[in-house]
Parts: C-alpha cells; structure tokens; sequence
C-alpha cells in the first residue's frame, strides 16, 4: 500500500481532538474517502461509522454491536458446536438407566465416549460431551427447582 498523508492526518487530528469511539469512527469515515485503501476498505469504514454512530452506549446490545461490525462470526453445525441440551440430558438418562438395568455402575466418562462414539460429536473435544451433560444436568435442576417452587406458590396460593 502506498504510504499515505491523509492517514498521517488523521492521525494528528485525532491526537489533538481526544473523544469518545463515535467520534472517531465519525473522523474515519470522513476522511477515509481521501486515502489510498482499497474502495472495499473505505466502505466498510463509512457503514461501520453509521452503525457506531446510532448505537445507543447506555442501552445497546454489544454482542450485535460487535456482529454488525464484522467481528462476530456466525458458525454452522460444526462438530459440537451445535447440539441440543435436551436430547443431551435425555440421551444420558436413558443410557445411564439402561446401564443400571444391565448391573453397571453408572459412569458420566464413559457414557460420554459412547455418545462421542454413536452421534459423531465432539470428536476435537474429548470432554466436550461430558461438559455438555453436566451443564445439561445443572440446567435440568435447575427447572426441576423452579417447578417445584412454583407448584409451592400455587398451593400456598390455593390454601
């Protein structure tokens, strides 16, 4: 790339004007049309400066924030990346109750390689599928807790 004055300016200019990020993404984007970058460079400085520049700081979604900015990838069903707490839960419960039934111990490890092995997932995780039960257990509780409370409050209500 070739060096670059207006770069050097708005360098300068933003020393001696010392702001907040949508100031100087509003500085960027009117002085990016003057520079050397590539034209898809200036265009996704000038969108970035628009969408900085409505972002509302006391109330804004950051995670869309940084999503609208391009620094938030959105990923496909990639191995275990995406996979259902519920079934998880299920699939554990089940196995583990059928191993029970079988005269096993039951064995969070090795219940989750079978299900490594049998659903293909978290092959570049080997504790990802004991990660994902545990969190879907501590979820389940968790409901387990919030309904006993609520049938609580409804008796007591009802008494």
């Amino acid at each position: 790339m070739l060096e670059n004055s207006n770069l050097d300016e708005l360098a300068e200019a933003a020393r001696l004007e010392p702001g907040d990020a949508k100031k100087a993404w509003q500085l960027l984007s009117n002085h990016i049309g003057g520079t050397d970058l590539p034209e898809w460079v200036k265009a996704y400085v000038q969108k970035s400066a628009v969408v900085v520049a409505e972002y509302d700081l006391e109330n804004g979604d950051q995670a869309k924030l940084a999503h609208d900015l391009g620094f938030y990838k959105e990923t496909g069903q990639q191995d275990g990346w995406s996979y259902d707490l519920d079934h998880v839960f299920e699939w554990f419960t089940d196995r583990m109750m059928k191993d029970v039934q079988d005269g096993k111990k039951i064995n969070v490890s090795r219940t989750a390689r079978e299900y490594r092995e049998e659903n293909r997932m978290f092959a570049n995780s080997p504790d990802g599928a004991r990660k994902a039960y545990e969190k879907a257990r501590k979820r389940h509780a968790k409901r387990m807790e919030a309904e006993a409370e609520l049938e609580r409050l409804l008796a007591d209500r009802g008494a």
